[in-house]
């Protein structure tokens, strides 16, 4: 075998591995092709897998905030679709046995963290306590976890906010905006807006902070983007560490 036949064999082997190559590239499927669904649009599919009503989700704050007789207890509820209360159960014993009361975090699929201010306690004293929520589609309890209250420690100064759900104003075919007040009272409050196609609500903004005075303040949010001729239902809602408060659900209509 001459040395051109050798070339010539070789020429021939890329040759031919190439176009096998070309041929796996081109036929095996891609992530699309295939029914997979890309990574850019796999959020998407399970955001409206998570978009299905269900029991609310919960995560249990390990860290209280404890003083002589008062303690601040949190953690986060997402509603999963239907009105969700909140409350903490706590006890002397693993057993709890005590409540605070309900407190309402809407109907949304976005996480509410859930403050609640406990008093009445002895000092010096270890209590357990959890996270409850509950909705429509079921009842769910979180971790349980204890902590100890102080000596010399005195109880924080403030009480849940004040909230005044306003009629909506600059209400045209595809826009309003929508109007409350909130009276922070001694404590850092965050209030939000969450509104709806139905009095079940579902939507939010994302909550703004407001400080911690004692002065009512006036807050709108801008809503574009509506469908004329529609009622849409609507209430402000704030919280600070000492709990969370909602306004009344007020409603309007769109323009022709």
């Amino acid at each position: 075998m001459n040395k051109n036949t050798i070339i010539l064999g070789i020429i021939a082997i890329l040759v031919i591995g190439g176009i096998i190559l070309y041929g796996i590239n081109h036929n095996t499927p891609s992530v699309s092709d295939n029914g997979v669904t890309p990574p850019t649009q796999t959020v998407a599919v399970e955001t409206n897998q998570a978009r299905q009503p269900g029991a609310p989700i919960l995560v249990t704050d390990y860290q209280a905030v404890p003083t002589d007789t008062t303690v601040v207890v949190t953690g986060s509820v997402t509603p999963n679709g239907a009105f969700t209360n909140y409350w903490y159960e706590y006890g002397l014993t693993s057993n709890l046995g005590s409540k605070t009361s309900t407190q309402n975090v809407g109907s949304g699929y976005y996480s509410i963290h859930t403050p609640s201010y406990i008093v009445g306690l002895t000092k010096d004293t270890t209590y357990y306590f959890l996270l409850m929520a509950e909705n429509q589609y079921g009842k769910v309890s979180g971790v349980q976890y204890s902590f100890r209250t102080t000596h010399g420690v005195s109880a924080p100064v403030g009480s849940r906010p004040s909230v005044k759900t306003l009629s909506a104003s600059e209400v045209s075919r595809t826009t309003a905006t929508l109007n409350g007040e909130v009276t922070p009272n001694g404590a850092e409050t965050n209030f939000w807006f969450e509104y709806g196609l139905t009095a079940d609500l579902g939507s939010a903004n994302i909550s703004v902070a407001l400080g911690n005075g004692n002065t009512k303040l006036t807050e709108a949010l801008p809503l574009t983007d509506l469908k004329p001729l529609t009622t849409y239902y609507y209430r402000v809602d704030a919280q600070n560490k000492f709990g969370t408060v909602n306004g009344t659900i007020l409603n309007f209509k769109t323009k022709k």
